[in-house]
């Protein structure tokens, strides 16, 4: 299935149909969250060839230093002493008629990329245990699995740096 990955800026017929979708898998909440401590955001759509009325999955992604999120103190390791960022998926979605076709596995990748080149050590991201198709996919992609004491769900964690 043809698809295209679009960075979606607010204000755009892009972000409207992302909304819907977002709305409809009822993940909108997650997408209006943008922390302090944030470097940046990133937010991937998945749309048909050259149509950004429907959005068909998304991946909104947090660039952070590593433990901002929970007030930790910066780790200086990076080149020339830089802190340690981070990518932080924060809301992960595919609608379910376009579930098991590749869009989820491909904003993943482009996550991971666009982490890459922002120097991120890692990519992290939290699941609730219903969530067992994004599971496999994680696991499928070479993530690391822990238990979060938050919301009945797990921290996926996956080194960038080599």
């Amino acid at each position: 299935m043809p698809f295209d990955l679009v960075n979606v800026l607010p204000d755009t017929e892009a972000f409207a149909s992302l909304l819907r979708l977002a709305d409809e898998i009822r993940q909108s909440r997650c997408l209006a969250f943008r922390p302090d401590h944030c470097l940046e955001t990133v937010l991937i759509g998945a749309y048909g060839p050259r149509d950004r009325r429907s959005c068909f999955g998304f991946l909104y992604l947090l660039i952070q230093v590593i433990g901002s999120d929970e007030g930790r103190p910066p780790i200086p390791l990076g080149p020339g002493g830089a802190l340690l960022r981070e990518g932080y998926v924060e809301a992960f979605g595919v609608a379910p008629g376009f579930r098991r076709r590749g869009i989820g596995r491909r904003m993943q990748e482009e996550a991971l990329s666009l982490c890459r080149e922002k120097g991120c050590y890692q990519i992290r991201s939290r699941s609730p245990v219903s969530s067992t198709e994004n599971y496999a996919l994680k696991v499928n992609m070479g993530y690391a699995i822990h238990p979060s004491d938050r919301n009945d769900s797990y921290f996926f964690l996956k080194t960038l740096a080599g």
